[in-house]
């Protein structure tokens, strides 16, 4: 049997690149934090979003999450990790950005299933890490705090200090063929696509 697992969705950026909060920007009919909610809702019963303290989010009908919120001033997601990993109800989490409308559950799914026995599983395309779609473990908050403590706020910063696995692309392929769950939006040029994709889909689905 699979281990359960969490879903922290990483709402705190500030959006500079595309000029206002992507959390609360619309595409396809809704705001982009409610498509990452709605594939964390296909494989997860605790869904925890880490936001800024001036941050309010619309709910989502039939779909529930709690709020996790992260003091530290725009110091990035590492420190929505060190919010949100407490509050979360099993001892391992998927975190996912907020702006990622294409997220596949298989894929989710098996990003945690690759955290056995690790504490971190980071997939990694065309030779970047991407710690904004990556399984957690609770255990890593305090090398967080720490890194956070002394000025360091990428998630990357973790690998060396704990037991960790890399995901290549290969290994990922089988549950998402065209990795479209790592599409964002950091500029207006992203969202414009994202816009086109979401009504394209939203016009295939039976009424």
């Amino acid at each position: 049997m699979s281990e359960s697992f969490s879903v922290i969705i990483l709402a705190g950026g500030f959006g500079r690149r595309l000029g206002r909060d992507k959390a609360t920007t619309d595409a396809g009919g809704r705001p982009l934090l409610h498509w990452s909610a709605l594939a964390a809702f296909e494989v997860t019963d605790d869904i925890v979003v880490a936001r800024r303290p001036d941050q309010q989010f619309l709910p989502l009908p039939g779909v529930d999450w709690r709020e996790a919120v992260d003091h530290r001033h725009d110091r990035g997601p590492l420190a929505g990790l060190e919010a949100a990993l407490p509050l979360v109800d099993h001892d391992l989490a998927v975190a996912v950005a907020c702006d990622m409308p294409f997220l596949q559950p298989e894929l989710l799914r098996a990003v945690a299933a690759a955290c056995d026995a690790v504490q971190i599983a980071m997939p990694r395309i065309d030779g970047v890490a991407q710690p904004l779609l990556a399984a957690y473990r609770p255990s890593i908050v305090p090398h967080a705090t720490h890194l956070l403590d002394d000025g360091d706020g990428r998630i990357r910063a973790l690998l060396p200090l704990v037991e960790h696995r890399i995901l290549e692309a290969d290994q990922l392929r089988p549950h998402d063929p065209q990795l479209k769950s790592f599409t964002n939006v950091n500029h207006q040029q992203d969202l414009d696509t994202v816009e086109q994709l979401l009504n394209l889909k939203n016009s295939a689905e039976p009424v």
